[in-house]
C-alpha cells in the first residue's frame, strides 16, 4: 500500500506539472497572438502654453514596432554612443532593429542589444480590436494602434538611393544605393566611418527587409517634399528607380515625412555599419566633393537632388568607355551642398585629377581634366530624356550662379 501511495503521489505531481506546463504554453501562445502585428504608439497630444515649447523633433519621432512570433523589430533601431579610442571623437554605433523576445504569464522580455541580457520590457494589459495596451509599470501605460499593410499591393522598386546632407552639427553626410540584386554602392562624405567610396553586397533577406520598409511607406502616394519649420537640420533625399527610370524623389528636411518613411530611413542609413565593405578607387568616374551634379543648357539649369546625383554616378559606374564623337547639348556642372556642414569633414579625400569640364548629350559624358587625358562614358540611353522633362530646366537662383 505504501508503495502504491508513493507511485500515485509521483504520478499526481507529474500530471500537475504537465498541466502547469501546458497551461503556460497555452497562455504564452495566446499572449503572442494578441501582440503579433505592426504597431504605432498613440501619442496623446499635450497642450503647450505659449511660453513652453513642445519637445524637440528628435524626441517626437514616431515610435513603432513589428512583432512576430519570436522577435520584435523596433522601427527606430538601437544605438549606443562611444568614444573613438584614438581621436576621442564621439561615435554613435547602430546595433540593428530586431531583438528576440519571450513571454512569461503577462510579462514580455527582450534581449537588450546594449548588453545582450534579458530584461523586462512591458506587462500586457489588453487588446481591444486594433488597440493594444502595454504597461511599463503600474503608473505608465502605453497605447498602440494596429497598422495594416498588404505588401503585395504596394509598389516595389529596382533600386533605392538614400542621401543625407549634413546639418549644424555632426549629422552623417552619406549616399547609399541598393539595387534589387543586393548590390550596394556607398559614399561616406563626412561625420561617418568609413569615408570614401565603398561597394558591398547584401543577402536577399536583408535586401528584402529594407525594400519592404519602403514599400510600407508607399512612396508613390507621398508628397515630393516634407519640411520642418526650424533651421540647421538635416536634409534627406530618397530616389526610387523602376525599370531604369526615376519614378519618385522625396525631399525631406528635418525628418518631417510620414511614420513609415522615417522608419524606412533607419536601416538603409545605417546598413553600411553592419556589412563587409570593399573600398572603390576614387574618381572613377569623377564625383564632385560636397557638391551635386547639375545640367546646364544655355542660361537654364536642371539641378539634381543629392540622391539623384548619386544615382547618375551609379549609372556612370556601369557605363562603357568609348571614343565616339557626339554633339554636346549640355554641360554637367556642380552645385554646392549648402546645407550647413561646417569645416570640411573629409579633408583626406583628394581627387586624382583636376576636372576641367564635363559635356554631354544625355547619353555620352565627356570628362576633361587639367592634367590627364579625357574620358568619355556611354550610358547606353539618354539620362535626361528618360528621367526629366525639358520644362524642368529653369533660371538659376542667386546662390546657384
Amino acid at each position: 500500500m505504501i508503495k502504491q501511495a508513493i507511485i500515485l503521489s509521483i504520478l499526481t505531481t507529474f500530471l500537475i506539472s504537465c498541466n502547469s506546463t501546458v497551461n503556460k504554453i497555452n497562455s504564452d501562445k495566446q499572449l503572442r497572438e494578441q501582440i503579433i502585428g505592426d504597431w504605432e504608439k498613440i501619442v496623446e497630444k499635450e497642450n503647450y502654453s505659449s511660453d513652453v515649447p513642445p519637445l524637440p523633433p528628435i524626441f517626437s519621432l514616431p515610435y513603432g514596432m513589428s512583432i512576430s512570433l519570436d522577435s520584435i523589430d523596433f522601427c527606430l533601431g538601437f544605438f549606443k554612443t562611444e568614444r573613438d579610442s584614438i581621436t576621442g571623437d564621439r561615435m554613435v554605433l547602430y546595433l540593428g532593429n530586431i531583438v528576440p523576445y519571450k513571454t512569461n504569464r503577462n510579462s514580455i522580455f527582450i534581449i537588450n542589444p546594449l548588453n545582450n541580457k534579458w530584461e523586462f520590457k512591458w506587462k500586457y494589459i489588453s487588446r481591444k480590436n486594433d488597440t493594444l495596451k502595454l504597461a511599463l509599470n503600474d503608473s505608465t501605460i502605453f497605447k498602440y494602434k494596429k497598422l495594416k499593410y498588404n505588401i503585395d499591393t504596394l509598389s516595389d522598386f529596382d533600386q533605392i538611393i538614400y542621401s543625407s546632407s549634413g546639418c549644424y552639427g555632426s549629422c552623417p553626410i552619406i549616399d547609399i544605393s541598393i539595387d534589387k540584386e543586393g548590390n550596394v554602392l556607398f559614399q561616406g562624405e563626412g561625420y561617418v566611418k568609413p569615408l570614401g567610396f565603398i561597394s558591398a553586397n547584401l543577402n536577399q533577406h536583408t535586401r528584402n527587409s529594407i525594400f519592404d520598409k519602403f514599400r510600407r511607406a508607399n512612396p508613390l502616394s507621398l508628397s515630393d517634399e516634407y519640411s520642418v519649420s526650424h533651421t540647421d537640420d538635416q536634409t534627406i533625399t530618397t530616389t526610387f528607380i523602376k525599370n531604369g527610370e526615376i519614378v519618385k524623389t522625396i525631399y525631406d528636411y528635418g525628418m518631417a515625412g510620414t511614420s513609415e518613411l522615417i522608419w524606412a530611413y533607419i536601416p538603409i542609413a545605417n546598413i553600411y555599419s553592419k556589412i563587409q565593405l570593399d573600398t572603390l578607387p576614387i574618381d572613377e568616374p569623377f564625383y564632385p566633393k560636397l557638391h551635386y551634379y547639375a545640367f546646364e543648357k544655355g542660361r537654364l539649369i536642371l539641378p539634381l537632388k543629392k540622391s539623384e546625383s548619386f544615382y547618375l554616378w551609379t549609372e556612370l559606374q556601369k557605363a562603357k568607355f568609348t571614343d565616339k564623337l557626339f554633339k554636346s547639348k549640355y554641360k554637367l556642372t556642380f552645385v554646392r551642398n549648402y546645407t550647413y556642414w561646417g569645416p570640411d569633414p573629409n579633408k583626406e579625400r583628394k581627387h586624382k585629377y583636376e576636372i576641367s569640364s564635363i559635356t554631354t548629350d544625355g547619353q555620352y559624358y565627356k570628362f576633361e581634366f587639367m592634367d590627364a587625358n579625357p574620358i568619355t562614358y556611354d550610358l547606353g540611353y539618354n539620362f535626361i530624356d528618360r528621367n526629366f522633362q525639358q520644362k524642368e530646366f529653369r533660371e538659376p537662383r542667386e546662390w546657384e550662379e
